[in-house]
């Protein structure tokens, strides 16, 4: 019931999450989970926000204004991932569908997100996230793999539609 998109940055695998999410809402799907898409400011990435699915609050993830704790060139906003986790959590019980963007280096700060992470990967909801590379080794046996590349990003998508669509079938 896991699928984890992973790939190199820029691939697109917060898009095809953005596109998963709007056909869920279409359909009528019931959906929780998170969002973190980049903040930019003159074309220059200079943080992420993370934003609580369906509901859509957000926070400021991390920003180069941030001190400590940092990952790459981001201040990460610890409090703020907690926060976004205890907002997801009250639709929870009723989804059907998980999406996360992304498991990464930023979210692992938090364990409130760590604990959320391990309930919904062992839930009998379908999970939908995003994958860093460099947490590869430690999730990828909890479910399905799919390498998302500009090349095959139709096909992946495909794939992930018809996924969502069997699960509409059924319902």
């Amino acid at each position: 019931m896991n699928i984890f998109i992973t790939g190199t940055p820029g691939a697109g695998k917060s898009s095809l999450i953005s596109e998963l999410i709007e056909y869920a809402k279409q359909q009528g799907m019931h959906y929780c989970g998170m969002l973190t898409p980049e903040i930019r400011k003159n074309n220059i990435r200079v943080g992420f926000k993370i934003i609580a699915l369906p509901k859509m609050k957000e926070e400021i993830l991390a920003s180069v204004d941030y001190a400590k704790p940092k990952v790459s060139k981001y201040g990460v906003n610890v409090l703020a991932i907690e926060r976004i986790i205890d907002i997801v959590e009250e639709d929870f019980k009723d989804a059907e569908l998980v999406f996360i963007d992304e498991i990464g280096k930023m979210e692992m700060l938090s364990e409130r997100f760590k604990e959320f992470l391990s309930k919904a990967l062992g839930s009998d909801k379908k999970v939908i996230a995003t994958l860093n590379l460099a947490l590869l080794k430690e999730y990828k046996n909890y479910g399905r793999l799919l390498w998302l590349s500009k090349q095959n990003y139709s096909e992946v998508k495909k794939k992930l539609f018809a996924f969502l669509a069997n699960d509409c079938a059924e319902n």
